[in-house]
């Protein structure tokens, strides 16, 4: 048995099997049949499985924006995963979690004859941080008109349809699961509602809207792009990148030193220029 969310409330729903499940050393237990007991409460529905030895619940309670989700058991102390899956139109298209076109190096964004774009149909997403230089949250976007943020620091795993081309899979580790599904037509509302869920981001300093200028490599040259030759005391590019800002009357509020401005491997050491 699964849940699908909608804007009337909550019914329950055959999906495929493994739709609800939870696994311990021993292995992972299928949520089986309906739940022993289902209390409607305030347009939302807590539902209670009694399994050999462990009692599993489940609610979906509707708030202002949506509907929050918790996945739990008495006893959890043996409990290391939880995963459900989630009804998906064959239209259906997904963005969020990471700030990259797929999961993984850096390199993977823009290699040759790659077709992905923003939609992240038919991908599986890991979210853990890797070395990949790049951003992970477990909140996403659907077409059909809803946000999904996991509130765990756990890891997990998102399948969005790449197993199954009608579900959504999630699963994350932990004793217990906590979701939120924001639900709105408006994508902009539902991130705006994603981010006074989560805490909405501090407003920076005035000096952080202004002009930056930055390279990813710093080079000392032996002339300036003019043949002049260098004579500062400092990183030549760096140099040339403030003056020529200046002598073109671009504001330059925030320059960013890069390696590899400083001595030593690629230009980390202890700050000698």
């Amino acid at each position: 048995v699964g849940f699908w969310i909608h804007r009337e409330g909550c019914k329950a729903v055959t999906l495929s099997p493994g739709s609800i499940f939870f696994a311990t050393e021993e292995g992972e237990t299928n949520l089986p049949g309906r739940p022993a007991l289902e209390e409607v409460r305030g347009g939302g529905l807590i539902a209670t499985w009694q399994l050999p030895g462990r009692e599993i619940k489940i609610s979906f309670l509707p708030n202002k924006t949506g509907y929050t989700a918790m996945l739990t058991a008495n006893p959890d102390t043996d409990i290391i995963r939880w995963g459900f899956a989630i009804a998906a139109a064959p239209d259906e298209y997904f963005t969020g979690l990471i700030d990259r076109t797929v999961d993984g190096g850096q390199g993977n964004s823009w290699r040759a004859g790659m077709t992905e774009a923003m939609d992240l149909r038919g991908q599986k997403v890991d979210m853990i941080v890797k070395p990949t230089t790049s951003v992970y949250a477990p909140f996403y976007l659907s077409s059909a008109g809803y946000g999904l943020f996991v509130n765990t620091t756990w890891m997990g795993v998102f399948n969005f349809c790449q197993t199954d081309p009608n579900l959504v899979w999630i699963g994350f580790e932990g004793p217990s699961l906590e979701f939120q599904f924001f639900i709105d037509n408006d994508p902009a509302k539902i991130v705006r509602a994603h981010a006074m869920r989560v805490g909405p981001p501090v407003l920076p300093p005035k000096w952080t809207f202004t002009p930056w200028r930055w390279r990813d490599d710093h080079k000392n040259l032996e002339t300036y792009y003019d043949g002049t030759k260098v004579e500062a005391p400092y990183n030549s590019q760096l140099v040339e990148d403030v003056l020529m800002m200046e002598a073109l009357g671009i504001p330059c509020g925030v320059y960013w030193v890069d390696r590899t401005w400083a001595k030593g491997h690629v230009g980390y050491a202890d700050f000698d220029w």
